[in-house]
């Protein structure tokens, strides 16, 4: 449920004059953490003129330093889109690093802890031997991390540079299908101010991406400022779809609809389309919504997606296995939780046996199995 001061904070983001609420400063500095706005709202004196000066503060002094995460980031991600370049490996930009670098003016204001890199399956060895002559090492990767891995780089002023490496679009293999790898590679285009080397994926299979990724994260906990959350609709997620969509042609509004009907993921495309127009009133052709609510049922794989039905995902994941080898890897990876992982999940308990903590997930699923069978 939206916290009492979001509708504030759509304001201000939309121009608009945002008198204090009524509310907490703690608890309206953790909503502005949870949205990641801070870097938006910096840009906003007059629409906040009336806030606490100390909340405020906090607020700019946040942005500074987003911003100077954002100058060692680009300098890293740059050399290593330049020297991936140079030995002929082709990688996209994807997500987050995308997204600051094409559609917001200040790459800043994207808030994120990492950047997606995607490249061919068959290329990477190649890429992991160079990451390693680049003196990056790679993260011990949290539980069901089957198609990517996270790289670190050091860059030598305090900052931790994080490299999500997929050489899948999508982790799941049952929604590889929807978003294949040559297609992001056939439709990418410049993303000259990162590096005149680098590319991100269409706007529209960004925007499909993204649509899929929120409603994951909509219903299932994920880190938040190393904090497990479970919480759909940030306003950095409107203001993503609200970004590109405005700037959608005629042409991507005809391939968005026809791309999401045809692969079953029409209903996931309606929600960040309705997610923006609530943020930002997001100005699109009267039809898109009507004719997307139009398609055929949603998919057994959009509802799973959207509603955390984990049996029913793990079982569409497994079916979509080719190989009875991949198979019982990929439940062997999903299976068994790293030792990050679980204590990130149950920090009270982070001194347990690990065995315990493993154990203490499992039953935590079979419950919400049971409640799911029996809702």
């Amino acid at each position: 449920m939206p916290h009492a001061i979001d509708h504030t904070l759509s304001q201000a983001l939309r121009g608009e004059a945002a008198p204090w609420p009524a509310v907490e400063i703690s608890e309206a500095w953790e909503r502005i953490q949870f949205h990641g706005i801070a870097g938006l709202l910096a840009g906003r004196r007059e629409e906040l003129a009336d806030w606490p000066q100390n909340l405020l503060e906090k607020i700019h002094s946040e942005a500074r330093l987003q911003a100077l995460w954002e100058h060692a980031h680009h300098r890293a991600i740059a050399d290593l889109i330049e020297r991936l370049a140079e030995t002929g490996i082709p990688a996209l930009v994807m997500k987050g690093t995308a997204l600051a670098y094409s559609i917001y003016a200040n790459p800043s204001h994207r808030r994120r802890g990492d950047c997606d890199l995607l490249i061919r399956p068959a290329d990477l060895t190649a890429t992991r031997n160079v990451l390693r002559d680049m003196g990056l090492h790679r993260h011990h990767n949290l539980h069901g991390v089957f198609f990517q891995e996270t790289w670190l780089i050091d860059d030598g002023i305090g900052f931790v540079i994080a490299v999500d490496l997929h050489w899948q679009v999508n982790d799941y293999p049952a929604l590889q299908r929807v978003l294949p790898v040559e297609e992001f590679f056939a439709s990418s285009r410049p993303l000259s101010r990162l590096s005149l080397h680098a590319a991100a994926p269409s706007p529209v299979l960004t925007f499909v991406q993204g649509a899929i990724n929120q409603a994951f994260h909509g219903a299932r906990e994920y880190y938040v400022e190393d904090q497990l959350i479970a919480a759909p609709d940030r306003l950095i997620w409107a203001m993503d779809n609200h970004l590109l969509a405005q700037n959608f042609s005629v042409a991507e509004w005809e391939k968005l609809v026809a791309f999401s009907v045809s692969r079953g993921v029409a209903s996931l495309c309606v929600d960040a389309l309705e997610l923006a127009k609530r943020g930002f009133a997001t100005p699109m052709p009267d039809d898109v919504i009507e004719r997307l609510h139009a398609a055929p049922p949603s998919t057994d794989l959009a509802q799973h997606v959207r509603q955390n039905d984990q049996i029913a995902l793990a079982l569409a994941n497994l079916a979509a296995i080719p190989a009875l080898g991949d198979k019982i890897r990929f439940i062997t990876a999903n299976a068994l939780s790293s030792r990050t992982h679980l204590r990130r999940k149950y920090p009270a308990a982070a001194h347990w046996p690990i065995a315990l903590l493993q154990a203490r997930r499992w039953a935590e699923g079979a419950l919400r199995w049971a409640a799911g069978a029996r809702a």
